[in-house]
């Protein structure tokens, strides 16, 4: 019987070492029947196929965007060129990711056993503390309009033969989708530049009556990409609250308030009493997530959230 066909969509931006580590570990995978595409994401004028040593022939093409067009629509570029070549299946894979040889067959080998499984995951694991769990499931609080991520932090038990289990949706870092399911639902929501647009695609699937599994006997690692700044950058504070905003609206309505009185707090103590380093910068940019939410407006958010 032959394998589904599956493209892995690997997103870059700028690391160049990850990819490279990245594209080196699956040249190990011992799936059979898996190609690559590389979405290069900006900046324009980056040349990565002048960049890139010679590639088993998985790789199957590199994508140019011109510029940076957030997760979800980049992806989805890459997306659409798997479907269009054919793919059974996408896997969207961070370039700052290790994998095991055997991740991609144990993940088909679970989603062909039902056409209602329409998303999964491995057990992602943090790339400097080997054994001990990054991502490995969560559960939404539509009240609250967050989620609780039971097993982060813990030592791994895959070792200990851990079933599959059900998940709300699975973590855009490793994330292996149906074409039946894109079918059904569609490509990531472009709304959501960057942050929560696995969450909703993930809801959204259950929503239309698919199964979102999460295999710990599949297993990455993770990096923990600094591409966004830091965890206090004024990039990551606007960027996670105005998609967070934006996912309250769609899935979780009661939450949105709160949110909004949340971000008015997190301003005045910025600019009244926090007195750290870049409080006022990143004051600044939960009033402009605010502000723009509000506007309806997308895409990369204000020049000045990039600036050193």
């Amino acid at each position: 019987m032959s394998q589904p066909k599956i493209s892995i969509i690997i997103l870059h931006l700028c690391e160049m070492d990850g990819l490279l580590e990245c594209l080196s570990f699956l040249g190990g995978v011992s799936y059979g029947n898996f190609d690559v595409f590389v979405v290069q994401n900006g900046p324009e004028g980056y040349e990565l196929k002048k960049r890139l040593p010679p590639f088993p022939g998985s790789l199957a093409e590199i994508i140019y965007t011109g510029k940076n067009l957030g997760f979800a629509a980049g992806n989805n570029i890459g997306i659409k060129r798997a479907l269009q070549k054919g793919a059974d299946y996408v896997l969207l894979l961070n370039d700052d990711t290790v994998v095991s040889p055997d991740f991609l067959d144990i993940l088909v080998a679970e989603a062909e056993k039902d056409p209602l499984i329409g998303m999964l995951g491995p057990e992602v694991l943090c790339f400097r503390d080997r054994e001990r769990v990054s991502f490995a499931g969560a559960k939404l609080d539509p009240v609250a309009g967050t989620f609780s991520f039971p097993r982060s932090g813990e030592f791994s038990t895959a070792s200990g033969g851990t079933p599959p289990f059900e998940s709300d949706y699975i973590t855009g870092c490793a994330l292996l989708v149906k074409k039946s399911l894109l079918d059904r639902i569609g490509l990531l929501d472009e709304r959501f530049f960057l942050y929560w647009e696995d969450s909703d695609w993930g809801l959204r699937a259950k929503k239309a009556g698919f199964r979102c599994l999460v295999v710990p006997a599949s297993r990455i690692w993770h990096k923990v990409s600094a591409s966004s700044g830091g965890n206090d950058s004024p990039l990551k504070a606007y960027h996670k609250t105005r998609s967070h905003l934006l996912f309250a609206e769609l899935h979780a309505p009661p939450a949105k308030k709160k949110l909004l009185l949340q971000a008015a707090r997190d301003i005045v103590w910025l600019v009244f009493k926090s007195g750290a380093p870049g409080a006022f910068r990143r004051a600044a940019a939960y009033a402009a997530a605010v502000s723009d939410y509000l506007r309806g407006r997308g895409g990369a958010g204000p020049a000045w959230l990039s600036e050193k």
